[in-house]
């Protein structure tokens, strides 16, 4: 009696903790094409062929750059940025990550002498990298590279209750129509507008040729729902021009400590139950 009642209790408690509301953000873009099968935000010319994606947890900001050139092209990271509003992020971090490891080793000496502590002493080694900053990319003829360092968003981008509106979409799991809340924008009233703006170079008799290329995105639809909205159809596979967050309900958060409170409780009655004798 006693297990099935905490495994009902755990199996009450982690269907608790898993609700979760989930908002999904569709870009579009005013001056790149959208390729249909990937998603992705595509630009090319005769020098180069760039393409975006920000499918992810908080929409990580992912290009893709390659080089129709017959001579090296190079990427300036340090004179390329995001552009959110009117400021300006550079696409090289300010920090420098570092990984790594510690190894040690603890030897106590035991001190046989009335009231005289045992001594300790700690050796070890630490193993670690260094993460420095990319600045420049090195492109050789007709060669590409995928570059990611920040994300466009930290959490639910703020939408006015009064934008949104009922929907119902296909769940392709259950089969069933499921509700959600739906909002479309235009960018002159989209919750999030930006750019990026990338600086590129040749190398000519020893001089650099700097060209540059400003493409710009924004939020064109963004959708809310308690069910995962990568089961719903049209977004139940990976596409570079949509991204989805997702938090805790405040229900949820509530009722957990509720069902830790309940256990405790559940866990001292079992407990004076089993420790109860009849005369």
């Amino acid at each position: 009696m006693k297990t099935l009642t905490f495994t009902a209790l755990a199996i009450f408690a982690f269907a608790l903790t898993s609700c979760s509301r989930y908002q999904l953000n569709v870009l579009s873009s005013t001056n790149t094409s959208k390729n249909e099968q990937t998603g992705n935000f595509e630009f090319q010319n005769d020098s180069v062929r760039i393409s975006y994606s920000f499918y992810g947890n908080n929409a990580p900001v992912s290009i893709n750059v390659y080089n129709k050139l017959e001579q090296p092209l190079y990427i300036d990271w340090q004179r390329s940025a995001l552009i959110v509003g009117d400021k300006a992020i550079s696409f090289v971090p300010e920090s420098v990550n570092i990984n790594g490891s510690v190894d040690a080793t603890t030897s106590t000496y035991r001190n046989f002498i009335p009231g005289v502590n045992n001594t300790s002493f700690t050796t070890g080694n630490i193993n670690a990298v260094a993460g420095l900053p990319k600045t420049t990319t090195f492109l050789p003829p007709h060669s590409q590279s995928n570059n990611t360092t920040l994300n466009l968003t930290n959490g639910f981008l703020p939408i006015p209750d009064s934008a949104l509106k009922d929907q119902k979409i296909l769940d392709k799991y259950t089969q069933t129509l499921t509700k959600v809340k739906n909002a479309n924008f235009e960018k002159a009233n989209s919750p999030l507008l930006f750019k990026t703006y990338l600086t590129f170079y040749t190398i000519k008799d020893n001089q650099a040729k700097p060209f540059a290329y400003q493409h710009e995105f924004f939020v064109s639809r963004s959708l809310t729902s308690l069910t995962d909205l990568q089961q719903l159809d049209g977004f139940d596979h990976t596409r570079g021009d949509y991204f989805i967050s997702s938090k805790a309900t405040g229900y949820s958060k509530v009722m957990t400590g509720a069902v830790v409170v309940g256990a405790v409780g559940a866990a001292a009655a079992l407990n004076s139950s089993t420790n109860t004798t009849t005369e």
